[in-house]
């Protein structure tokens, strides 16, 4: 099986996604982990690093090493916005979290002291704004909504659930679609 998680920013995507990857014994690719390790090797925020990336037209290379992470690879979770777009036949899934829940999970994960965060008001401004910029420019380069709901197979809000509950939910699904194959 192939699964895509893509969501809103603080939905649980990465830990989610590592947390089944446990359970079911998939291989877990992260093209945010990789991001967030070439931003600080430039010296750069996430945000800053996302510009340079779209002003750059670097997109296509990480665009190219999903497909082919798609083409060749089986039993996988690839944790990226867009992942679910260029490994059409994947399973994919979508966490959505409330703002207010998002803000509140950044200013206690260690990635978002990473942002370095000030306070509630700069980090729900900085997270509205990263995803503004996404949307834009997923839009612009590969004509798609990631708010679409009808993109996905599974869409969880994650905003009053606990990890461990959403990984559970998320591999019950997943069996269910196994069963129907």
């Amino acid at each position: 099986m192939k699964i895509t998680i893509t969501g809103d920013l603080y939905s649980g995507k990465s830990s989610v996604a590592k947390g089944v990857c446990e359970v079911m014994d998939y291989t877990y690719f992260s093209v945010g982990e990789l991001q967030r390790k070439l931003a600080v090797e430039k010296g750069m925020s996430i945000m800053e690093y996302n510009d340079y990336m779209f002003c750059n037209n670097l997109d296509h290379e990480v665009d190219n090493r999903t497909m082919q992470i798609g083409r060749e690879s089986d039993n996988f979770i690839f944790d990226a916005r867009l992942a679910w777009h260029f490994i059409p036949n994947s399973f994919k899934i979508y966490f959505k979290v409330g703002i207010d829940i998002a803000v509140e999970r950044a200013m206690k994960s260690k990635r978002g002291k990473s942002e370095d965060y000030t306070s509630r008001q700069e980090a729900k401004a900085r997270i509205i704004g990263r995803r503004r910029l996404e949307v834009t420019r997923f839009n612009e380069m590969y004509n798609i909504d990631i708010d679409n709901d009808s993109n996905y197979d599974l869409v969880i809000d994650t905003s009053h659930m606990t990890m461990e509950d959403v990984i559970e939910k998320t591999i019950e699904k997943l069996r269910e679609c196994s069963d129907k194959k």
